[in-house]
């Protein structure tokens, strides 16, 4: 089948995979993971992103598309182990509004980096303008993203409307809803991809079927965070395009795209208090094309067609129980199929996973 599209996470944070449980999202922020990113290495990060990029591979991801605090990242160093493991990757710095910088300072910086990725000259490691989200940007400087965006003719890539916390944040602050205020700035005239769309209402849903944005939908961070559960039914019905999501290890707590289109299979017909919802069929495009269009990349990647790249993986039922009988596997892709069932990866015709084994990355001193 395809290689699987991860749409939203955050790769130099998989050291802080179990930091913190039992807590909601602003707290676990605010608490927890900005002031273990403080801390945060250049070396640090480069092994984390190696683990990532290791367990996404090993699992049937492909290509991903990141969100970074550039605290204690080299960006020349993530360069290189990307593009030993062979991934394709979206690679965005964030942006967020502190005492430290002026917004004109914060754009300033990461419009450095931006050329920097920009310099590599690769299809595949790109970048896009990443402002963190409304409650942690200010106005002037989810301006200036926009403007940035616009100007380096780059998508966008924010956390919007990911709990009902947010929501009272944004109307104290700004009078309305995220989306809406998101919409008064030009946010939706902007190819973009919004991470989690949780807090939608029918009217915003018709806004984001009218616009070029996607959504990520990250099914079991929502539920670990308890922030709720997207209507993903409602998007697609509405012809909102969705791609699927991990978010990051600290949240999830694992990068396996197959329990991301399980769960948010399961929870949208729980939602709906209908089976009939998010078929398999739907499950299956939403982890490979549905996802590469909302990169933009759907003539490139995300189905197994003359033309596109060569990028698939291979599941090898024999001997694995949980996908018998073989009669049904479609089925088993959505309900059945662990990561580890992954025996081999390609990636532009090229193997990056056999037997299981990641040839590309070099796990020595992590197992």
């Amino acid at each position: 089948m395809p290689g699987l599209v991860n749409c939203h996470t955050h790769s130099a944070m998989t050291l802080l995979r179990g930091i913190r449980d039992d807590s909601n999202l602003h707290e676990w922020l605010e608490d927890y993971i900005w002031p273990a990113e403080s801390q945060f290495t250049a070396d640090l990060t480069t092994k984390a992103v190696q683990l990532a990029l290791a367990e996404m591979l090993q699992s049937g991801t492909t290509t991903f598309n990141d969100m970074y605090n550039p605290q204690g990242v080299e960006i020349d160093r993530i360069y290189q182990v990307v593009r030993q493991s062979g991934m394709r990757c979206y690679f965005s710095p964030t942006l967020f509004s502190s005492e430290a910088e002026t917004a004109e300072e914060t754009l300033a910086r990461t419009r450095g980096i931006i050329e920097k990725i920009r310099s590599y000259d690769d299809e595949d490691f790109q970048v896009m303008v990443a402002p963190h989200s409304p409650y942690s940007c200010d106005e002037e400087l989810l301006k200036g993203s926009l403007e940035l965006a616009r100007e380096l003719d780059l998508k966008l890539h924010i956390h919007v409307a990911e709990t009902q916390e947010e929501n009272e944040i944004i109307l104290e602050r700004y009078g309305k809803r995220p989306l809406a205020f998101l919409k008064g700035l030009g946010y939706l005239e902007q190819p973009a991809i919004f991470a989690h769309g949780v807090e939608l209402n029918p009217s915003e849903i018709a806004d984001l079927a009218a616009s070029p944005v996607s959504i990520a939908h990250n099914s079991i961070s929502n539920l670990k965070l308890a922030s709720g559960v997207a209507p993903v039914t409602d998007l697609l019905t509405a012809g909102v395009n969705v791609g699927l999501a991990t978010d990051s290890v600290a949240s999830n707590n694992n990068l396996d795209m197959f329990e991301e289109g399980r769960t948010a299979a399961l929870l949208q017909k729980m939602r709906a208090g209908d089976a009939t919802q998010f078929t398999i069929e739907q499950a299956l495009k939403a982890l490979t094309i549905e996802g590469a269009k909302a990169l933009g990349l759907e003539n490139k990647i995300g189905s197994l067609e003359a033309g596109k790249q060569a990028d698939f993986i291979a599941i090898q039922p024999k001997g694995r129980l949980h996908l018998y009988p073989l009669e049904n596997m479609l089925s088993h892709l959505v309900y059945a199929v662990k990561g580890s069932d992954v025996q081999d990866v390609y990636i532009a015709g090229q193997q990056v996973v056999q037997d299981g084994q990641v040839l590309t990355v070099d796990l020595e001193r992590f197992v």
